[in-house]
């Protein structure tokens, strides 16, 4: 859905369903071509995204990299990738600069190059390359002003070494290898002083498992599976000391996802959340701005240029919002339409709620408060047709759902 007012609606709902606030809205197209195994990361209030490819009908991959203003949904092109056209690359930040490398160049040779981006002054710098075999779709992380880059593919196979980069003497050094069955098309972000790396591919197919990486320790630690479901080339990022995985596929059934689970370790627990509300995909590629996420390109076969915003606090209370009871009936309704609420969460006053019912033009046609459980109103006096109900609280949407009237 687009970004949310109070009259804004989708008359593309079904005529039974009702729609829990949403997390997801989508933004300006990403400006440069439709692309999948994109690279992406943030630096401060800027989001950057460019590189990958495609290979649909040609194979083309790209060198370019954008920079998006979220205060202004502004797409600048910035200093493109001094190794040339590349995909399936990985990146980091660490105290302003990016760290961007790996990945599979023109003519398809794997790379271990690494280079250093400095958004003041526009400019990639080389750093000392990374140890081990060259690779693609390896993951990366960064904790206490170092980064952390392992997995991928080699020309020797899928890997599970694992390596730590010190930006102060430009350094890696090898760490405990990661604890799961090598992979490639993973996610890894970090929330706090830990580190994660989860799903992928790997030789006995595509795997939901999920693993910590204590630093401090140089140890991993099996954490709970991400779902039911096994997936690789998925997305994922950490937001306000909670972790997100979603979308991504089986390659095995060749299914395309829009789920998505909200990892939280002090619970050490996923949970559904709201799918991603864009075409199911593998490769969206994401980066976090304060308390939202942004995601975008990607294919199901089909290349995508379509942007995304993902809201934590929305996403938040939507999940609270789905264990509560509201009926809307009957629907289809020719004389009163009422309307039940049960169970709501206990930040949730009636006296603060409202409802809203607009025609197709987006006009409103009944306003009124929900100062009990129940409101019934009438709609004898409206023509015959499609109208939305919305309900609010403090300016929030509760729930959708459109409604005829016979």
């Amino acid at each position: 859905m687009k970004l949310p007012s109070l009259i804004l609606f989708s008359f593309m709902l079904c005529a039974s369903s009702l729609v829990l606030a949403q997390p997801w809205f989508e933004l300006p197209n990403f400006m440069g071509d439709a692309r999948h195994r994109a690279t992406s990361f943030s630096i401060g209030n800027k989001g950057y995204m460019g590189l990958g490819h495609i290979n649909s009908v040609v194979d083309i991959s790209y060198d370019d990299i954008w920079e998006f203003d979220p205060a202004s949904n502004v797409w600048t092109q910035k200093a493109s990738f001094p190794l040339g056209p590349i995909y399936h690359a990985t990146a980091f930040v660490i105290n302003g600069k990016a760290y961007l490398g790996t990945g599979r160049v023109t003519g398809g040779a794997y790379t271990k190059k690494f280079f250093e981006f400095d958004p003041t002054t526009n400019i990639w710098t080389p750093i000392a390359d990374l140890p081990g075999n060259a690779r693609r779709g390896a993951v990366s992380f960064a904790i206490n002003g170092k980064g952390y880059v392992g997995t991928g593919q080699t020309t020797a196979g899928y890997s599970s070494d694992f390596y730590q980069y010190d930006p102060t003497n430009n350094t890696w050094a090898a760490k405990a290898p990661f604890a799961g069955l090598p992979r490639t098309s993973s996610v890894g972000f970090a929330i706090g002083d830990i580190g994660y790396i989860g799903t992928g591919s790997t030789n006995s197919g595509s795997t939901n498992d999920f693993f910590a990486y204590d630093p401090s320790a140089n140890q991993w630690t099996t954490r709970p599976n991400v779902g039911p479901t096994s997936r690789q080339e998925a997305t994922g990022f950490a937001l306000n000391g909670k972790g997100y995985i979603g979308t991504g596929d089986d390659y095995s059934s060749g299914n395309n996802f829009a789920d998505m689970w909200e990892f939280d370790p002090l619970q050490n627990n996923w949970i559904k959340i709201a799918d991603f509300a864009g075409t199911a995909r593998r490769y969206l590629t994401s980066f976090t701005i304060g308390s939202r996420a942004y995601a975008g390109t990607g294919t199901n076969g089909t290349n995508f240029k379509d942007f995304w915003m993902f809201d934590q606090v929305l996403s938040t209370f939507s999940n609270i919002m789905s264990k509560s009871e509201i009926s809307i009936y009957p629907n289809p309704v020719s004389d009163k339409l009422t309307i039940d609420i049960k169970n709501l969460p206990e930040f949730i006053h009636l006296e603060a709620v409202s409802f809203t019912l607009v025609d197709v033009k987006g006009r409103p046609m009944k306003i009124g408060q929900i100062a009990n459980q129940r409101v019934v109103f009438d709609c004898t006096d409206l023509p015959r047709g499609e109208y939305m109900l919305q309900i609010v609280h403090l300016n929030q949407s509760i729930v959708v759902k459109k409604i005829i009237v016979t």
